[in-house]
């Protein structure tokens, strides 16, 4: 159940869901609700039976990113201060164990969008709509929507998306790298858990080191990242052997045709 005031933090089994609830003002994240978020966070941190984290808005609208209206009641000293807990919140969001996938409704700008870049899914409506638009409040991005979203999309849309400040549809968003899947509003629900129950079957262990691997791995040079992808553990192997279930089953027809049906039965374009 719930303890916060902004956000509804939900754990049933083994997937956890952080709603941003205000939708009264877009989702827009105030000090009291990133001071929430970044609790919530920590709490899915620790959690070591949790192996899902979705990130949604309630009502229409996913985030608007921060509430501009909260900016005038800050000191001088305030943006250091909420710039860095933003960063430490995206960070910690970035490094979870858990898979973490973001279902995106409505408005996705500012901030909301620079928490999607640290989501390992993002499944978003066909109505989304995405932006930096902070160049209209004279201010930059505080936690990645500059550095974080060139990694993604590169350059130049990042330079015109932050520069020129205007918004753009799900099809643009997902040309560029910034989503896994387009889909109708009324599907949203369904492709999410759709997606969490494909990866559900996968093997946990093997799921979170290849999330490091690619994580940490990005950001180093060819040769330092593949040093990641040596297994300094073995994998879940059988007895004084090199073999796990899976490669058991990838030497059987049957059980192969299982697997490759599971994996094959989610996004069929």
């Amino acid at each position: 159940m719930s303890q916060y005031k902004h956000i509804i933090f939900n754990r049933e089994a083994t997937i956890t869901r952080i709603t941003f609830n205000r939708p009264h003002a877009h989702n827009a994240l105030d000090r009291e609700m990133s001071d929430e978020l970044a609790d919530a966070v920590r709490k899915v941190k620790k959690d070591r039976e949790c192996r899902f984290l979705v990130f949604r808005g309630a009502g229409d609208t996913f985030c608007a990113g921060d509430d501009i209206k909260d900016f005038l009641t800050w000191t001088d000293d305030d943006p250091y201060w909420q710039a860095r807990q933003y960063q430490e919140t995206a960070q910690m969001i970035e490094d979870l164990t858990a898979i973490t996938v973001a279902a995106v409704d409505g408005v996705c700008t500012g901030g909301g969008l620079e928490l999607t870049l640290t989501c390992d899914f993002v499944v978003a409506t066909d109505r989304s709509r995405w932006g930096m638009p902070e160049i209209d409040w004279e201010i930059t991005p505080g936690w990645g929507g500059v550095t974080r979203l060139a990694r993604f999309a590169g350059r130049r849309k990042t330079k015109e998306w932050n520069m020129v400040g205007q918004l753009f549809d799900a099809a643009t968003a997902e040309r560029y790298d910034l989503i896994n899947r387009v889909v109708p509003a009324e599907s949203l629900d369904a492709e999410v858990t759709a997606l969490i129950g494909v990866l559900s079957e996968k093997n946990p262990i093997t799921l979170r080191r290849t999330k490091f691997v690619l994580n940490k791995g990005a950001d180093l040079p060819l040769s330092g990242a593949m040093a990641f992808e040596i297994p300094i553990q073995p994998f879940a192997n059988k007895p004084n052997r090199f073999a796990t279930d899976g490669m058991e089953d990838f030497a059987h027809p049957e059980t192969r045709a299982r697997r490759r049906r599971l994996s094959k039965s989610f996004w069929q374009d």
